[in-house]
């Protein structure tokens, strides 16, 4: 009966514990607040998004601008149509006529 009485040391379990449930949080820190953090990696990724949204309508306006110089380059029925409309140019003996919307 002796035996069962006997206090136990629980100081040594207690302490390995409280280390170990320290060690765990000092490695999870850097997953959620370091700097490749999963918070970290979200704003990346938006980030990256953006980028090609911007990258997209650029390469839209490239296309359309090489277009119009492949136009212009090919013809000079667009480069007329062009300063007719942008810089109201006319040929002789014709008579511009400006309306006001």
């Amino acid at each position: 009966m002796s035996r069962y009485n006997r206090k136990v040391n629980l100081t040594i379990p207690r302490l390995l514990a409280i280390l170990l449930l320290g060690l765990v949080a000092a490695i999870q820190y850097p997953l959620w607040k370091g700097k490749g953090s999963v918070a970290n990696l979200a704003e990346l990724r938006a980030q990256v998004d953006e980028q090609k949204r911007i990258n997209k309508a650029l390469e839209e306006e490239l296309d359309r601008l090489s277009a119009e110089a492949e136009s212009l380059r090919g013809g000079e029925q667009a480069m007329e149509s062009r300063a007719r409309s942008r810089l109201n140019m006319i040929k002789e003996n014709e008579v511009l006529i400006r309306l006001k919307p």
